[in-house]
């Protein structure tokens, strides 16, 4: 039988911190290293002792009153498979047909959406709406001008501003698909462990996947074709939204987890 918690090698990587002396020259390598190490240790802690998924909010509702292939996401919080976090500060209305238009402050996402767009009149689509994080520069500045100032200054951003990337995919990822086999395996695992009652003792569990898929899926969306007639007699097929959450994944909070723990208790 192999050994479930065994942890693939190519996920493991030793992290580096820089280390100070007397006298040292600092450069922005090395500043840049400081916050590679606290930013790689952040996103192994959330993969590890947490997991990933939607922590709260995010929630996905059709557009009223809009062209019937419209949804509004809600803000909210999540942990992306690489442990990044995703912050939602304010509503973010997605057309499924033309994605999201004039998104602020981020970059293209690196790979193109997976799956394909349904072709008109092709029964019951299926689509996800799904959140990445993102990266882009922000507060350009201009640089000081090196020996004797006779060249020309440029300018160069100053910050890195952390935000988020939503998406039309017409294909479930492969992550979340793995991960609620994992899942599945697990249960199934403890179901069949000889676990004594009052015990807290379970088997180890298996180590997470690396995973290089940035989406997390807030909501599985079905496009619901009604037949009806127009004034003119003729038919007409009306498109609606059917939103569900049967692919995403719930990510609960300590605290969420003591009060569903008081729940059962009582």
């Amino acid at each position: 039988m192999s050994n479930m918690s065994d942890l693939k090698s190519g996920c493991c990587t030793p992290l580096e911190r820089v280390r100070y002396f007397p006298r040292q020259l600092l450069t922005a390598d090395d500043l840049t290293a400081e916050q590679d190490y606290y930013r790689e240790k952040m996103r192994r802690h959330n993969r590890y002792l947490h997991g990933w998924g939607v922590v709260c909010g995010c929630a996905v509702e059709p557009i009223a009153g809009g062209t019937g292939w419209q949804v509004r996401v809600s803000p909210g919080y999540a942990v992306s498979p690489a442990g990044d976090e995703i912050q939602i500060c304010d509503a973010v209305d997605v057309d499924l047909r033309l994605g999201v238009e004039n998104q602020a402050c981020t970059v293209e996402a690196p790979c193109p959406p997976l799956g394909y767009a349904p072709t008109p009149g092709e029964r019951s689509p299926v689509a996800y709406v799904a959140v990445r994080y993102a990266e882009c520069y922000a507060r350009p500045v201009r640089v000081h001008p090196a020996g004797c100032g006779c060249d020309e200054t440029g300018c160069e951003y100053s910050r890195v501003r952390e935000t988020f990337e939503v998406k039309v995919l017409w294909q479930l990822p492969e992550s979340h698909q793995r991960a609620a086999k994992e899942d599945q395996r697990w249960c199934q695992q403890l179901s069949v462990a000889d676990i004594p009652q009052n015990s807290l003792s379970f088997p180890v569990p298996p180590c997470p996947e690396c995973s290089t898929d940035p989406w997390v899926v807030l909501a599985t969306v079905e496009f619901v074709d009604k037949k009806g007639k127009n004034p003119d007699g003729k038919n007409d097929v009306e498109t609606t939204l059917r939103v569900s959450y049967d692919d995403r994944r719930v990510l609960l909070s300590v605290q969420r987890l003591q009060v569903a723990l008081l729940c059962l208790r009582d």
